[in-house]
């Protein structure tokens, strides 16, 4: 028989049971047999991945294995051929209609955008505006901040990336590291669950690239944002990434921790995929 005490301990156990906060495990991020053609020409071939809120995942692999296309999907600016994608629980490309899935309107498509921020390796910004416009642009057009609220925001991230004193100058007056920072600060304004770094060193001269990696390894120590890096810049991807995934012929090949990857490959298309990269000096 239960004393007094007992019965107490045990409603107060299960009490403290039904208080607890339960972590939510559900991906930010889903494929789910995602495929990709250009005519004749397979990118992707049945992909499946999930990302979790906060994981920063790296994205690997030799040129034409669909690594820059997985990310423009998740922008919405490349439409899946078959296959799902989701964002936050919600489908990206598709959406509900009478009891079935149909593709998404642009309506669907404009709000699932807010949720996704992608920088690209060749910086897109609009030549005629200047750094605080280029950054308070889609905050006031697309999210509809009044231009106080927007600038806010813009100077916040300005600062954040280190351009606190570039706001009125133009792109052609910038460093191509310059540039890249504001392309970065202009996404994060967005305030994005999910951030795609698409080769964002790629384009830039050597001396240059340490600044741009300085600002994402920043970003990425937050730990705020689910961040997908398409790369090649392996020792930052060792660095920075809580997974790395190795992409080739259209498919994820092997993926794991840095460690698995980089220190024990077990296909032999990665093992001479690094072997190759390796000699190549990189």
């Amino acid at each position: 028989m239960n004393t007094v005490f007992e019965r107490e301990e045990t409603e107060v156990s299960a009490q403290e049971k039904k208080n607890q906060v339960i972590p939510d495990t559900s991906p930010i991020v889903k494929y789910t047999g995602v495929t990709k053609s250009f005519g004749n020409v397979e990118v992707l071939n049945g992909i499946d991945l999930e990302m979790q809120p906060g994981e920063k995942v790296a994205v690997i692999g030799p040129s034409g294995s669909g690594k820059t296309t997985m990310g423009r999907m998740l922008m919405t600016l490349e439409e899946p051929t078959s296959g799902t994608i989701e964002v936050d629980g919600e489908l990206l490309w598709h959406m509900e209609h009478k009891g079935g899935i149909v593709r998404a309107n642009e309506k669907h498509l404009h709000r699932m955008r807010c949720n996704v921020g992608m920088v690209f390796q060749h910086f897109n910004l609009f030549p005629h505006m200047n750094v605080m416009r280029n950054v308070t642009e889609a905050p006031r057009k697309v999210l509809g901040l009044s231009k106080e609220e927007a600038e806010e925001r813009a100077v916040t991230m300005l600062t954040k990336v280190g351009l606190e004193d570039k706001f009125k100058m133009y792109p052609s007056k910038l460093s191509g590291g310059q540039k890249q920072r504001v392309a970065i600060a202009r996404a994060l304004v967005m305030r994005p669950k999910v951030m795609v770094f698409d080769e964002v060193t790629s384009a830039l001269d050597p001396e240059l690239v340490g600044e741009v990696l300085e600002v994402i390894r920043e970003i990425a120590e937050e730990g705020e944002m689910a961040m997908m890096l398409i790369t090649h810049e392996m020792e930052f991807a060792k660095e920075i990434a809580d997974r790395v995934i190795f992409g080739a012929d259209g498919k994820i090949v092997e993926q794991g921790t840095p460690e698995e990857i980089f220190d024990n490959p077990q296909s032999d298309r990665l093992q001479s995929f690094l072997q190759r990269f390796r000699s190549s000096g990189n």
